[in-house]
C-alpha cells in the first residue's frame, strides 16, 4: 500500500487535480481523498463552482480509472435521525453526480442515554432514550449506487477509539500494518514485555 499526502491546507481545485494526476502516473495511486470543498478554494455558497468541480472530479476518475472520495459535511439538523442525502451541505450536485454516496452517522442520543442510564439506572430512561440505546452506536450508510444493482442500506457499527476503525458486530480491530487482528498482537506483546507476579 502506498500513501502519499499531497497537501495540507487550502489548494485550488485545478492544482489539486494536477497533483492527483501526477500521483496516479508516478505511484499508481488509485484512491484519492479530499477532505471538504473549502480546502479546494470553493466557497460554501458557490453552488455553480461546486457543481463544476464535481463534474471535473467525475471526469478525472473516469479518465484515470481511479476512485475519489470527497468528504462533505452535514447541515446541522436533527441529530436524533441518521444523516441522508438531503442533509449534505452545498449544492445538490454533491449527491446527484457521484457514483456512490455514503454517510457516517454518530448516534449522539444513544451516547446521552447511556450516560443517563449509568448515572440514574435504565428505568430512568424515557421511550425515546430506550429506543436510542437499541440502535447502533454509529451507522455507515450507503445511500446511492450509480449502477443501481448493488446493495443500498445501513451497517451498524461501533467506533474503536484505539484503532480509529468502525467495527461491525463483535469483530475486533484489525492491524493492517501487521496483517492480523489487534488482539493477537496484544497477546504477543504482553507475552514478550509483561511480567506476571
Amino acid at each position: 500500500m502506498t500513501i502519499v499526502k499531497t497537501h495540507t491546507g487550502t489548494a485550488k481545485a485545478g492544482r489539486l487535480l494536477e497533483i492527483f494526476a501526477y500521483a496516479r502516473r508516478r505511484y499508481g495511486i488509485d484512491l484519492f481523498v479530499i477532505d471538504n470543498l473549502a480546502k479546494c478554494g470553493l466557497d460554501e455558497e458557490d453552488y455553480g463552482g461546486q457543481k463544476e468541480f464535481i463534474d471535473t472530479l467525475c471526469d478525472f476518475k473516469n479518465e484515470h480509472n481511479c476512485h475519489v472520495l470527497l468528504v462533505t459535511h452535514a447541515r446541522k439538523t436533527n441529530e436524533a435521525a441518521p444523516t441522508g442525502k438531503m442533509d449534505v451541505k452545498g449544492t445538490g450536485a454533491l449527491t446527484d453526480m457521484p457514483d456512490n454516496v455514503m454517510a457516517v452517522w454518530r448516534n449522539i442520543p444513544r451516547e446521552l442515554a447511556q450516560r443517563k442510564a449509568e448515572r440514574m439506572g435504565y428505568e430512568s430512561l424515557d421511550k425515546d432514550e430506550q429506543t436510542a440505546i437499541q440502535m447502533p452506536a454509529s451507522m455507515i450508510r450507503l445511500l446511492k449506487q450509480r449502477e443501481g444493482e448493488g446493495w443500498i442500506g445501513d451497517i451498524g457499527a461501533t467506533f474503536d477509539a484505539r484503532s480509529h476503525q468502525f467495527l461491525e458486530g463483535d469483530k475486533g480491530p484489525y492491524n493492517y500494518l501487521a496483517g492480523e487482528q489487534q488482539s493477537e498482537l496484544d497477546i504477543e506483546w504482553e507475552a514478550s514485555n509483561a511480567a506476571r507476579y
